[in-house]
């Protein structure tokens, strides 16, 4: 046998004493503010994490620190990004790393998905309800008359788009719609309050459908969205000083159609909805008086409610005269619309500049005809039935139908110059009261 040398084992490279295997050293809070240094300091608790230090050039100055982490997928290598250390701490940023990781065990690129989650966020936050709201009178515009398209943008810009316009769309919460409608309930402008409910709930659905909301909140059951037809008192002026008080700040009102509108409603017991369709065909100014068929009960009565003229009134109506508006067989508005050619002034407008005249009360247009009806009866003594069918009010019982045919027509004249002198009464009284 020959000599044969010893077979010597082939040691690993990793086992080699000259390349001692890699340690990986959890990384700590203290461990990372201690380090200056550039470079990159991987942290033994995640696969792939690390810390990168980037060293100031401007003395005294902190070095950066970015978490990062290197992943693998479809053959290539990748890093991501996770965020600035202090801002994102050592055990959000494991979290990060681990649902990263988990993303590429799914085939998920976390690259991508925090773009698009970037993109998302953006457009969330462009996509307000002002936005949406735009888009959906684009979307409604081509099936809805010139007048339905001003009612709706008349509603957003007035009562909507005030409150909730700027808000991302899908943050809309139901608190946000019922603040809106128990505003309008407590300002008693019901009609509106339906009107906005609706709206909102058309807007959602239209963002729903895209896929821009989760759901329509504005279609919860909830008593706050219910708006019930209530019959109520409207609050109104009963005490004659108030009203002599209220007669001299409306003497100072400077707003053309609506000013006159409201000078007319406290002389004539009729309903606001009603004064602002008053029309020239209907005014018969020799003959002193104001026919029409009352809108609340012109489904069951076609006969026209007259309504007698004082001296006061006629006065207000010629200076509206001179500078009316008609076709040429004489007809038109009596308040024709300064913003809306063709069309009256609208009954909210009455509303809103009796709560700038008197702020002090809650008082509504409609309340007027209550003020007529309590200190006409209490401080002129007119008869009830006549205040009754002065105010177009079905009388009930079987001589109701003889009082209506009736009408009362002489007696509801007389008490008519009768309530507009006592204005006038009323509002020298005051005058002079203030003066002392």
């Amino acid at each position: 046998m020959g000599d044969t040398k010893p077979k010597l084992k082939k040691i690993p490279p990793h086992m080699s004493p000259e390349k001692p295997p890699p340690f990986r050293q959890k990384l700590s809070d203290a461990f990372i503010r201690s380090l200056t240094t550039s470079g990159k300091y991987a942290d033994g608790d995640v696969p792939g994490l690390y810390l990168q230090v980037r060293a100031s050039l401007k003395p005294g100055k902190s070095p950066s620190r970015h978490w990062r982490l290197k992943y693998r997928l479809r053959g290539k290598e990748n890093v991501y990004v996770i965020g600035r250390y202090p801002d994102v701490g050592l055990k959000e940023a494991r979290e990060l790393a681990r649902a990263a990781r988990n993303s590429v065990a799914n085939h998920i690129d976390p690259l991508k998905a925090k773009k698009a989650k970037i993109e998302a966020q953006w457009l969330n936050e462009a996509r307000t309800f002002a936005y949406v709201a735009e888009e959906w009178m684009k979307f409604k515009s081509a099936d809805l008359v010139s007048k339905s398209v001003a009612g709706f943008r008349g509603a957003l810009q007035n009562h909507i788009l005030p409150a909730i316009g700027e808000r991302p769309v899908s943050e809309i919460k139901l608190e946000h719609i019922t603040a809106i409608i128990t505003e309008l309930r407590y300002k008693r402008i019901m009609a509106m309050a339906r009107r906005v409910r609706t709206i909102i709930r058309s807007i959602l659905g239209f963002a729903e459908g895209r896929g821009w909301v989760e759901r329509n909140v504005a279609l919860s059951n909830t008593e706050e969205l219910k708006i019930r037809h209530v019959v109520t008192s409207n609050p109104a002026i009963e005490r004659p000083a108030d009203l002599g008080k209220f007669l001299l700040r409306l003497d100072d009102l400077n707003l053309g159609s609506v000013a006159y509108a409201m000078r007319l409603l406290v002389l004539l017991p009729v309903r606001p909805g009603e004064l602002v369709k008053m029309r020239w065909e209907d005014v018969d100014l020799i003959g002193a008086d104001w026919r029409y068929v009352v809108s609340k009960t012109k489904h069951l009565d076609k006969s026209k409610h007259i309504v007698p003229l004082p001296e006061q009134a006629l006065v207000l109506l010629r200076e509206l005269h001179k500078d009316r508006v008609v076709d040429d067989a004489g007809n038109g508005w009596v308040f024709g619309s300064p913003v809306y050619p063709g069309r009256s002034i609208d009954a909210t407008s009455i509303l809103k500049s009796l709560q700038k005249v008197w702020p002090e009360y809650a008082i509504t247009a409609h309340g007027f005809r209550a003020t007529y009806r309590t200190i006409a009866h209490e401080h002129l003594g007119i008869d009830p039935i006549v205040l009754e069918l002065s105010l177009s009010h079905r009388m009930p019982g079987a001589l109701g139908a003889v009082y209506a045919r009736a009408q009362l027509l002489s007696q509801r004249r007389e008490a008519a110059q009768l309530w507009a002198n006592y204005l006038d009464q009323l509002r020298n009284n005051t005058k002079l009261a203030l003066a002392d």
